[in-house]
This record gives structure tokens, sequence and C-alpha cells, in this order.
């Protein structure tokens, strides 16, 4: 498995040819990778004069490190949202868990997390929503609720009318990810464009995606995308 010493860029090639599969990580490679930046940072407080060549050469490789590994994060993290999509589908058609993905064993703890709660999130998310459809219970009372309804004081609670609520899951921001990117499910089909990351961006209605902020928000705003909250 990689480690945070070898070259960053590498570990980044490689993980952008591979369009679905992670690159294996060591649990603790993102807390190394700190570790790293920490002791450039270290080095660069030790040295008198910020003018000369030594300093400026520790300056570049900080800032190198932290756009190699934002960048690493950020393929991830892609990768990751659409292995616990695939999960969350299996899930749903064969009422199991137990699919553990093709790229569990490659995640580092952080990671892990992050997928679990993503499998979770879009899976009660997928049955809540199938429930209200399909759930002829449901349909009954609110059939029931509606036709005697002239009984009923017009204060009574929405929920005792038989209505079936979906959670909200746009209300907060998702700050599990980083607080310079959001979660969205695309509502329609987006033209490529160039986001605030530089990056390119063709998106397609139904994909979960991580976006920056600016970005997501702007498709928010144009109804063209929602908000995906994660709870842990």
């Amino acid at each position: 498995m990689p480690d945070p010493r070898t070259d960053l860029d590498v570990i980044l090639k490689i993980e952008r040819n591979k369009r679905k599969k992670l690159v294996p990580l060591e649990n603790d490679f993102y807390e190394k990778v700190a570790g790293q930046i920490r002791k450039l940072e270290s080095e660069k407080r030790k040295i008198e004069d910020p003018y000369g060549t030594k300093y400026a050469i520790l300056e570049d490789s900080v800032k190198t490190t932290r756009k190699a590994i934002d960048s690493i994060i950020y393929n991830r993290t892609t990768k990751i949202i659409q292995e616990a999509r695939h999960a969350a589908e299996i899930a749903h058609l064969h009422r199991s868990s137990d699919d553990r993905g093709d790229n569990l064993d490659s995640m580092t703890q952080e990671e892990r997390e992050f997928y679990n709660s993503l499998v979770k999130l879009m899976t009660g998310y997928r049955e809540e929503l199938v429930n209200k459809i399909f759930d002829k219970n449901s349909v009954i009372e609110t059939t029931q609720s509606s036709t005697g309804k002239h009984h009923m004081s017009g204060n009574t609670p929405l929920e005792q009318k038989g209505t079936t609520t979906v959670k909200d899951t746009t209300e907060e921001g998702t700050k599990d990810i980083s607080k310079d990117y959001m979660l969205v499910r695309l509502l329609k089909d987006i033209p490529t464009f160039v986001g605030a990351d530089g990056r390119n961006h063709t998106l397609m209605k139904e994909d979960v995606v991580v976006l920056s902020a600016v970005n997501a928000r702007a498709l928010i705003n144009r109804n063209a995308a929602t908000h995906i909250q994660i709870k842990r």
C-alpha cells in the first residue's frame, strides 16, 4: 500500500487512471499526510530568512502536498459515493445489507465511516420514498382521512390525517465531507461546465456527486439539484 512519503502525485495519477477502483491506503494514511505537512511547516518556521531558497523550496513543498492531497480526497470521495450508491441499490433489491462493496478494503478508517453513513442514508431515503408511494395502508388511511375530513377539526395535526412524510435532507450543510464541498443529487442533466474547483463537470439526472459549495448552491437555487445531508 502507498506510503504518504511516496510522491502524492503518483498516487493521484493512479487514482485518476482507475475510474472506479480505489488505490489501497492504510487506515492512518491521512494522519501520516497531516504529520508530513506539520513537519514541513515546522521546518519553515526554523528558517530565519523567509526570502531564501530553502524557505521557498519548503513553501512550494507544502503547497504541492496540500494541492495533491485535496485532489486525492476529491477523486476518492467521488468513487466512494458511487460505491455507496451501488450498495444501497443492492440492499434495496435484495433486502440485504451484506454487500461489502469492491473498494471497502481499500478505504481508510475515515472513508469507511463516510461510506457506511452514505449507504445508510441512501437506503433509508429509498425505502422511505418507496413506502410512501406503494404502501397500501398509507393510501387507505389517507383516503379514509380525506373522506371523513368534515368530521375533523381544522386544527388536527397533519400526522393524524394519515399523511406519510419524507425526511427533508436539504436543511443543513454536509460538513462531514468538507466545509468547501457539498453532497448533492441532480434533478436534471447539466451540460459540461468548469467548476469553482477548476475541474470539468458533466452531470446527469439522478447522479449523486460532491461539488464545490459555490456550484452546488447555484444548482440548488436553479432547482437543478437537491442537497443531501449526512446524518451520523
